[in-house]
């Protein structure tokens, strides 16, 4: 499936490439808006939306089913882990503030700050992959 949206997104957008001029503390790279404003992304053949892959992009809505899914695993959990998250993307942080309502333990590994980190008992400045295989869950 990937190779063919691959193909799709090249077929609308020939000769695109966008090269990152910064890269932000917690991975996300900074483009330019020439680099994206006149990007194409294909219609599902389905219903004619917009075809993404299964992720929120920022400014979107979180599906629904997946707010009540995390609201039911918080009502279920101990304590929350944020990994390599800005939680920048609102609905992210709501769900840290769901959890802080709760008073729920909070910790997050991130390269830089976050939105929540008023929020967290344990806060770490790091990369995810340096941290989390050390943590024994």
């Amino acid at each position: 499936i990937r190779a063919e949206l691959q193909k799709r997104f090249a077929a609308l957008n020939p000769g695109w490439a966008a090269s990152a001029g910064a890269v932000a503390p917690d991975g996300d790279v900074f483009l330019e808006d020439e680099q994206v404003l006149n990007f194409r992304i294909p219609a599902c053949d389905a219903c004619g939306g917009v075809l993404k892959p299964e992720v929120t992009f920022f400014g979107d809505v979180v599906n629904r089913t997946t707010v009540n899914f995390v609201h039911n695993k918080l009502a279920e959990s101990d304590a929350v882990l944020v990994a390599g998250s800005s939680l920048q993307v609102f609905s992210g942080y709501r769900f840290l503030l769901a959890a802080s309502e709760r008073k729920l333990p909070i910790a997050i590994v991130n390269i830089g700050p976050t939105r929540a980190d008023h929020l967290t008992d344990i806060r770490v400045s790091a990369r995810c992959g340096e941290v989390l295989p050390a943590i024994q869950l």
